[in-house]
Order: C-alpha cells, then sequence, then structure tokens
C-alpha cells in the first residue's frame, strides 16, 4: 500500500498524560491538553484544528491574489475557537490589496470555499470577516 499523502501519528509523551507527541507528515509537534485552569504551554487539539483552517485560508487567497496579479505577502488569517453549542471558529482574513467591489465578492467566495472550511462546515460554525484595505 502506498503511504498517504497526508498523515500524523500521536503517541502519549512520558508525564502526566498531557502531552501528545504528533508527528504530521515528519514535522514534529506537541499538543498539550489544557489544564483545569489556566492556558496550556504551546499547541491544543483545538489550536491545530484552527491552525489548519488558517493555514489552508491563507494559502487559498495567495492563490486568489497570484491569479490577479495581486501581492499576497501581507495576508494575516487570524482563527480562534469558541466552545459551543454550537462550537464556532471566528476568521478574520487581513489583506492589504487593491480590491474592486467585484474581486472582494470573489475573495468572499474563495475563503467560503476553501478545502478545510468545505470539511468543518458542517460540524461547527465558522465566522468570517474579511479585512480589506488599500495598500499605503
Amino acid at each position: 500500500m502506498d503511504k498517504p499523502a497526508v498523515w500524523a501519528r500521536g503517541r502519549l509523551a512520558d508525564g502526566d498524560g498531557r502531552v501528545v507527541c504528533l508527528d504530521v507528515n515528519g514535522l514534529s509537534v506537541d499538543c498539550t491538553v489544557p489544564a483545569e485552569h489556566g492556558e496550556p504551554d504551546g499547541a491544543t487539539s483545538y489550536g491545530l484544528l484552527a491552525a489548519s483552517l488558517s493555514s489552508c485560508t491563507a494559502m487559498s487567497v495567495r492563490t486568489f491574489l497570484q491569479r490577479f496579479g495581486v501581492d499576497g505577502s501581507g495576508v494575516e488569517v487570524d482563527v480562534s475557537f469558541e466552545p459551543g453549542p454550537p462550537p464556532v471558529l471566528h476568521r478574520r482574513v487581513g489583506l492589504a490589496a487593491d480590491l474592486d467591489t467585484d474581486h472582494r465578492a470573489q475573495l468572499a467566495a474563495v475563503v467560503d470555499s476553501t478545502p478545510v472550511t468545505i470539511l468543518l462546515r458542517d460540524a461547527l460554525v465558522i465566522v468570517t470577516r474579511l479585512d480589506v484595505t488599500a495598500p499605503g
């Protein structure tokens, strides 16, 4: 059987059982289960979920901007998780670009149809805000 294109393996680390050592396509990262009170040091499962949406959105925005010859180096995608019911991912896409109304609408459609957005949208609510400002 061929190796899958995307894979991850989790292994419980020594200690109190709150850290999972992850190998994601060869990248090592630790994931921490939050204690009852306070924020954990490092990534959490929900943080990694937010990172998946953030990175997929940023790559999709970059591809959209490249298609129109617009610099995408200033794209920032912030995603935060709000536990539910229903659970909500708040996504803010920020960029400085000279986009007319039609291109802004096209960009909004691209953001709402990224592969990770499509995968997640039946399981939770994704609230998106586009912050597009003219450069300079």
